[in-house]
Formats: C-alpha cells, structure tokens, sequence
C-alpha cells in the first residue's frame, strides 16, 4: 500500500511539473495564447524541484546497472510480486526517468538555448534542471572526487 500511494504521489507530481513545463514552452516558442502566471511559474519551479529530488534520491540508493525500483521490490514491505508485475513497476520507473529527462532538457535547450532570457522561470529551471540531472548522474553512478 505505502508503495502504491508513494507511486500514485510522485506520479501526480510528475504530471504537474510536465504540464507546467509544457505551458512555458509553448508560452516561448508563441504556439500558446495565455498568461504564464506565478502560480505556473511556482509550480514548475517547486514540484520540479520534488520531482528531481525524488529522483536523485532514488538513484542515490540504486545499485549502479540495477533498475530504480528493485530495491523496492526486494524491500519485503507487501506481498511478493509476479514477474510480470515487476516487469511492470520497472517499465513505469523507467517511463519516469525518461520523461523527467525529457522535460528537463526541453525547458533546458528552449529556456536556455534557443531563447534565453524570455520567460525567466523556464530559463532557470532548465539551467538547474542540468545541474541536477548531472547530480543524478553521480548518485547513480557511485562516482566520487577521489
């Protein structure tokens, strides 16, 4: 239960940090008529901010080569699961991190690289949107400055 109410969380916050990020890229590039208001600007910021660092948490805990979800799987707090079931639960993880990645690096290359400056709120969080994918990189890697 606790691992389907974290994952029914983390999934709502993924949406959430997706669609404000969406709106601020079709806000730039002109496809959308609106305003980009505090509130989407405060959630694209904060959530994405939860939403990186539940990543990098994750990995940070993960074994190098080793899918993000196992360790839940292996943890013994519910019942065991199928394989399918894990095949499953490892897919979604997988879909997680992917887009994470990919709207991270879209409000990284529209905010910052093609138009940098115009929507102040999309330029910084693609700036630390690729500090922090490069964190997670190190969490899950295990590298070290020794």
């Amino acid at each position: 239960m606790k691992l389907l109410f974290g994952g029914l969380i983390a999934v709502i916050l993924l949406g959430l940090y997706v669609y404000s990020v969406v709106f601020a890229v079709m806000i730039v590039s002109q496809s959308a008529v609106g305003a980009f208001t505090e509130g989407f600007a405060t959630t694209m910021t904060t959530v994405g901010g939860l939403v990186s660092a539940l990543v990098i948490a994750e990995l940070a805990v993960t074994k190098p080569g080793e899918a993000p979800v196992a360790r839940a799987l292996r943890s013994g707090d519910g019942p065991a699961l199928g394989q399918k079931a894990t095949r499953v639960l490892t897919g979604l993880t997988g879909s997680y991190l992917l887009v994470w990645v990919t709207v991270g690096l879209a409000a990284y290359v529209v905010g910052t690289m093609w138009y940098p400056g115009k929507l102040q709120h999309l330029t910084d969080l693609g700036q630390a949107w690729l500090g922090l994918a490069v964190a997670a990189a190190y969490a899950y890697f295990g590298i070290n400055a020794k």
